[in-house]
């Protein structure tokens, strides 16, 4: 009877452990197959909002108005963010003083897959014109990014007694609650 008893044991604990494993092996797995991996969150919300929460953590110290930018109007596209095309971005916002003798400009950008990120990133960083305001020049640029929020920050280093880009994206990132995704300077 003792045996009958430790072979019904044995198996329910068999059984046990084959379901733990199937349970274990049925994570979400990513789209090119690979391990469990958690999707990164960035803020959701209009982008302005998300402005005036960075600006709620590092103040710019400038006179700054934000602003949405029509994706259809490619000069203030390639203006803003140095894109040439809205294809692969979903909204746009901008801050900059109002005063346009400031080289001081922030730009948010919700990229439509966040796969794309990267490229979009580096096309912003290598498109971007940091002379636009002809008579300045912005010498301290940044472009990062968290899932599918990417951030252009760009100004004058003569302003570093009041801002930084540095400062800028260390607001970004707390606002975004985690290490940032992508750095280029």
């Amino acid at each position: 009877m003792k045996t009958l008893s430790m072979k019904k044991l044995l198996l329910l604990m068999l059984a046990l452990l084959v379901v733990v494993a199937a349970c274990t092996a049925c994570g979400e797995k990513d789209p090119q197959g690979g391990s469990d991996t958690p999707e990164i969150q960035s803020p959701q919300g209009e982008l302005s909002a998300i402005i005036e929460d960075i600006y709620a953590i590092q103040d710019a110290g400038l006179n700054v108005v934000t602003t949405t930018v029509d994706l259809t109007d490619a000069n203030a596209l390639k203006s803003f963010t140095g894109l040439d095309s809205a294809d692969k971005i979903s909204e746009v916002a901008v801050s900059e003083p109002m005063i346009s003798s400031q080289a001081y400009s922030l730009v948010l950008v919700r990229v439509s897959d966040s796969a794309d990120a990267e490229e979009i990133a580096q096309a912003m960083k290598d498109g971007i014109d940091p002379r636009k305001w002809i008579c300045v020049e912005a010498d301290d640029l940044r472009v990062v990014g968290y899932g599918d929020l990417l951030m252009l920050v760009m100004m004058d280093s003569q302003l570093a007694d009041t801002i930084t880009s540095e400062q800028m994206v260390a607001a970004f990132a707390e606002v975004c609650g985690g290490d940032l995704t992508i750095d280029l300077q």
